[in-house]
């Protein structure tokens, strides 16, 4: 028999036997079968086809049991592997001990709480660094060597270790290794405790340190008593002044040796310029200490020590440091004593001279002290006031009443002023000036001069100061004032300035007139080149030249010239100049100055009137008071046709037309005699008969007195005017290019309407209409095809109105149409409608078919207004209602679109101001690299927080910036304030590699933009590469070859470029591919709905495509869950931002967060 044959009897076997057992028997044998490791007992029930059907499901039902007993041990192996894990992970976290679990290449793997507290590190930021980092440079090596000795089952234990805390501090701990329990097919672990032994380090070496300095100390305390008990004696017998200083010197030579370490063998010696004090023994030896005696006069002297040969052993002795400090302090307290000495008698010296100066000073000196009783008054106070100086000693209130009653208020306020003075160092107070009355009656000018004596601690000593008499100069100051008020008064009527100069000491004086002249404040210190300045720069030469003349020959002079005054007004002055000789020498020069400014005018004007009068293109006619005529111009032959002989000694009854009649002569007569004037048209004859109007202006002259003198009539030709004035009054009226009434007449004929609804109680319609897109046709097809559709579209509008309407045009493609008298407002809606079905059809212009639809809103009368303004206000805003609706079409009036439109224009009367008053600021927001979650770059938002209404979304201030002009401002001041942050960020330590900035059509499109920039990187010190300039696809495709061109002039700059919101709207790929950028940001509507719509899925999985088929890096926006960022992960796009990461922050918030420690 065949081993296969065989086998098959043995299985057969095997089988049979399973089906006889019972399902007991055969559970017993499935779970052994089970803890043997063995699965294929159903199998083999299973494998044999001719069993009954009865067997194979009781197998079937053993098999389940089989599965049942096999869940039940796999979950309960499962709940006691997580309950050990629960365990280990709360006693590790728990553990007070820091604790660390490292892999074998030193990475950190897990850290507990007392770990994150003691390096200051969170647990994010622990998980997966190198343990090494975490140590000082000083024990690195050590510990690394240590650690790379450890094997098997080997621990591991360092003292005092420096370790390196989170925010780059550092302390010193005790750090512990030993190895975890290996697990099968898993690298080996070690558990690392380090406790802080900063404390204990720090307590150990503040007693060492203590313990030193208490034995230094013990050592040199005896020494120091010596030296105080020295300095103690030397103070004593210098601390008084009157003290003899041969007395004191003595003293401290007798008492110096005492103080040194070896005693028994000093001396000491004093030595002085002009004297010398030492002991019985001093003799000059190898042992000598010297210190320098420095006097205030200059001179000076010096103490030494010496020690005297010793007896044995030398080499012992030895001068100490502390005995060289010693020797200068009593050397400075010497000189000390020597100066105060020298001080005490300078100052008797100077009393004494004080003294009799006093006696013969012709000036009154006083001290007061502070309870306002003299303490002295010097003998010149009797030949002042003829009271002797023991009168005021005794009075304390004698010179009070001495004071004119004049001028006691203004002594009493300045001895107020000074009591008020409490600072040592204060300034001298400016003296006063004063009237008194000698004992004999006689009135007296003094200077008096009176000043505070402070102490250090601000009190007042009393009072120092000098009474002066001054009565002859004020006498003689009196004389000179009246003197120079008269010349000036004198020259004030006559307008004349005057002015000296002494030429020895360049001194000069000017009347109040010459400042007036030259618009210069009284307080200006006038000299002679200061003057000089105010001359024409074509005139100075001449006057300085004559001045020179003037000083070295004493040659008089009088010339014109022109100054530009201190208001910088040009005026003529006439100057004059009168040297006063001294033997032959221009000792002063005396002038005068005078501004002929009007007069020169006047002869100007004069001159000018002539040659008007020949020269202007209108007559001119002057007669007497009897109408004769006296002279005409040129322009009068021309216009009447007569010469001048003709009509001298006529009246100009001569060119009478017959047109107007007495009445109308009466009227202008009567209006020439009240009024002095007549002014008016006036229809003459000319010579041939040709009548002509003219436009006549007739004025009465009279002389000073207020005589008639003359007639003047000026008139012109005004045929011409009148053959315009129609033409003009049309025009004035109407638009010149549809003939349509323009903004002035609609207004007149709006007013005349709503008056005439006003008396009739009957409504009015104001229908504003504005053309679609007709900028476009502009743009596209030019300015002349857009005046000719205009023009067609005003006829069509003409054909839909009634007569009573009107149409108007107010500018560019804006019509305005009244409908007068209407019955109802369906009446204004069904007449719109009848313009949208007129607008239906194209428009032929110049062999192009235009279809054009437009905008229309209504208000009406009086429902949305009673005047004209708000009709057409409300009318303006329905029509802008239809625009934001869709346009071609029509809206009636809404009292909310006011309110909506009032919010629109305070939003934009406020923005105009934001910039200037700091409103706006920035937000940043972060942009992750999606693996690591680290930060790659952030993006800059600009915020705006209105004073009143709080923080407005960009939506609502980013178009209305746009549409005011404000966009170009408020993008330079969005990229120079983040480039500005970078730097800021970098000096504060927190990098940021990039920083994104959106950039506006405007500013794209700006031509200026690139060296704007340039400046700003300059300006800043940022490198190019960390700015990234974000723009749309539908900004660049505005204008694409300019943007391209644009966008490679700032990619040569070095910045960066991306395209924002990519996908959103519409790009060439022929261009797009040729844009120098460097990413693509996927829009957060496609990121949005990711993994929930496969479109979005698709449009993405595209865009990253793209991007790396361009070889562009890609960012997605708007990510807020992790399905999201695995998805992208998955596809290969590397950054993100949105909320998920973090929301747009404030600058130092961002660098809280994002902040991470540095190994």
């Amino acid at each position: 028999m065949s081993r296969q044959q065989k086998g098959g009897q043995d299985d057969s076997a095997r089988i049979n036997e399973l089906i006889h057992i019972s399902p007991e028997e055969l559970r017993e044998r499935a779970l052994l079968a089970l803890q043997q490791g063995r699965f294929d007992l159903a199998d083999e029930v299973l494998a044999n086809s001719d069993l009954k059907v009865a067997a194979l499901v009781e197998n079937l039902r053993i098999y389940q049991a089989e599965l049942e007993i096999q869940n039940e041990e796999l979950l309960r192996s499962q709940r006691q592997s997580q309950d050990a894990l629960n365990r280990f992970t709360s006693f590790f976290n728990s553990l007070p001990v820091a604790e660390l679990v490292i892999d074998r290449t030193g990475l950190v793997k897990e850290s507990n709480l007392a770990a994150q507290r003691l390096f200051n590190l969170k647990d994010a930021h622990f998980h997966q660094h190198f343990f090494a980092r975490l140590i000082d440079e000083v024990d690195r090596s050590t510990v690394v060597g240590a650690w790379s000795k450890l094997s098997g089952n080997q621990t591991l234990e360092l003292q005092e270790i420096h370790f390196r805390g989170g925010n780059l501090g550092s302390f010193i701990g005790d750090l512990h290794f030993a190895p975890l329990p290996t697990i099968e097919d898993a690298p080996p672990q070690f558990v690392c405790a380090v406790i802080d032994r900063s404390d204990a380090v720090r307590q150990r070496q503040d007693l060492f340190e203590t313990t030193e300095r208490l034995r230094c100390s013990e050592v040199n305390l005896k020494e120091r008593l010596k030296e105080l008990a020295c300095l103690h004696d030397v103070l004593a017998a210098t601390h008084r002044v009157e003290t003899p200083v041969e007395v004191a010197l003595r003293q401290i030579v007798e008492r110096l040796p005492a103080a040194w370490q070896f005693a028994e063998l000093a001396e000491a010696r004093i030595r002085l310029p002009d004297a010398c004090f030492e002991t019985a023994n001093f003799v000059v030896t190898e042992w000598m200490l010297t210190a320098r005696i420095f006097l205030a006069k200059g001179c000076q002297g010096d103490i030494s020590v010496i020690y005297r040969t010793p007896p044995d052993n030398a080499e012992r002795v030895h001068f100490l440091p502390e005995e060289q400090s010693l020797l200068m302090a009593v050397a400075t307290h010497v000189a000390g004593f020597l100066d105060r000495h020298a001080d005490e008698e300078h100052l008797r010296e100077s009393r004494e001279r004080y003294r009799v100066l006093a006696q013969y000073s012709p000036d009154w000196e006083y001290w007061l002290g502070p309870d306002g009783v003299y303490r002295y008054v010097s003998p010149a106070c009797f030949k002042l006031t003829g009271y002797p100086a023991e009168a005021f000693i005794d009075d304390p209130e004698l010179f009070a009443h001495l004071i004119h009653p004049a001028d006691r208020a203004q002594w009493l306020k300045h001895i107020q002023t000074l009591t008020s003075i409490v600072d040592p160092n204060a300034s001298e107070v400016d003296s006063l000036e004063l009237r008194i009355f000698a004992r004999d009656g006689e009135e007296r000018w003094i200077e008096h001069i009176c000043n505070p004596v402070i102490a250090e601690d601000g009190r007042c000593l009393g009072r120092r100061g000098v009474n002066r008499n001054i009565t002859a100069r004020k006498r003689f100051e009196e004389a000179l004032k009246r003197s120079e008020d008269f010349l000036n008064a004198t020259g004030r009527m006559a307008k004349v300035g005057g002015w000296e100069l002494d030429p020895v000491t360049n001194t000069m004086r000017w009347t109040p007139v010459t400042y007036d002249i030259f618009e210069l404040a009284l307080t200006e210190t006038p000299s002679f080149k200061g003057g000089l300045q105010f001359f024409h720069p074509n005139d100075r030469p001449k006057l300085e030249k004559m001045m020179d003349l003037a000083i070295s020959l004493g040659q008089p002079f009088d010339t014109q010239a022109r100054i530009i005054t201190a208001r910088n007004r040009s005026i003529w002055v006439q100057v004059a100049c009168e040297p006063l000789l001294e033997h032959g020498v221009a000792v002063k020069l005396l002038g005068t100055i005078q501004d002929v400014s009007t007069r020169m005018e006047a002869d100007k004007s004069l001159r000018q009137a002539a040659r008007v009068f020949e020269n202007t293109a209108e007559g001119v006619v002057i007669t007497d008071p009897e109408e004769r005529i006296l002279a005409v111009n040129r322009a009068f032959v021309e216009i009447t046709g007569y010469t001048e002989e003709e009509v001298l000694g006529a009246t100009p009854r001569l060119l009478n037309s017959g047109r107007h009649n007495a009445e109308f002569y009466h009227d202008m007569w009567a209006e020439l005699s009240r009024a002095g004037q007549w002014r008016g048209e006036l229809w003459n004859r000319h010579k041939n008969g040709q009548i002509y109007p003219e436009l006549m202006t007739i004025s009465a002259v009279v002389d000073g007195c207020g005589e008639l003198t003359h007639y003047v009539g000026v008139f012109r030709d005004i045929t011409h005017l009148k053959r315009s004035e129609e033409k003009l009054t049309y025009l004035a009226h109407h638009d010149s290019l549809t003939g349509l009434p323009n903004r002035t007449l609609f207004q007149a004929r709006l007013e005349q309407c709503l008056q005439r609804a006003a008396r009739r109680h009957h409504q009015v319609g104001l229908l504003f209409l504005d053309l679609d897109r007709f900028k476009i046709v502009n743009d596209t097809l030019g300015h002349p095809v857009g005046d000719a559709l205009l023009k067609q579209v005003a006829n069509v509008l003409s054909k839909q109105v009634r007569e009573s309407d009107t149409i108007a045009r107010l500018g560019g493609d804006e019509f305005v149409i009244i409908l007068d008298d209407i019955p109802a407002a369906r009446f204004a809606a069904n007449f719109a409608e009848r313009l949208m079905s007129a607008f239906s059809q194209p428009f032929i212009v110049e062999e192009h078919e235009l279809f054009v639809t437009a905008s229309m809103g209504v208000s009406l009368y009086p429902q949305d207004g009673v005047d004209i303004d708000a009709l057409v206000r409300h009318a303006d805003i329905a029509m802008y209602q239809t625009k934001n609706g869709g346009r071609n079409g029509f809206c009636f009036f809404d009292s909310a679109m006011t309110e909506g439109a009032t919010e629109r224009l305070r939003l934009e009367h406020d923005l105009h101001g934001a910039l200037t008053r700091q409103e706006f600021f920035l937000h940043y927001q972060p942009q992750i690299d999606l693996s690591s979650q680290q930060l790659r770059g952030v993006e800059a938002l600009c915020r705006w927080q209105h004073p009143l209404l709080g923080m407005i979304s960009p939506n609502q201030f980013i178009p209305i910036v746009e549409d005011i002009g404000l966009i170009d401002r408020l993008g330079a001041w969005v990229l120079e304030e983040s480039c500005q942050q970078i730097i800021r960020w970098d000096q504060a330590g927190f990098l940021v590699p990039r920083l994104a900035v959106n950039l506006s059509v405007r500013e794209l499109e700006r031509k200026s933009l690139v060296t704007e920039i340039k400046d700003i990187l300059e300006r800043t010190g940022v490198a190019p590469e960390r700015l990234e300039l974000e723009v749309t696809e539908s900004m660049i495709m505005r204008n694409p070859e300019s943007g391209i061109q644009t966008l490679a002039a700032l990619r040569e700059l070095g910045v960066t470029l991306a395209v924002d919101d990519f996908g959103t709207g519409y790009s060439s790929l022929a261009y797009l591919k040729r844009l120098p950028l460097n990413r693509l940001k996927i829009d957060r509507s496609f990121v949005e709905k990711l993994t929930q719509d496969t479109n979005d899925d698709a449009i993405v999985r595209a865009i990253l495509a793209l991007g790396r088929s361009l070889g562009l890096e890609t960012l997605a926006e708007g990510i807020e869950t992790s399905a999201q960022v695995a998805f992208l992960l998955e596809e290969n796009c590397v950054e993100g931002q949105g909320y998920l990461f973090s929301h747009p922050m404030m600058p130092e918030e961002l660098a809280r967060t994002w902040r991470t420690p540095v190994f």
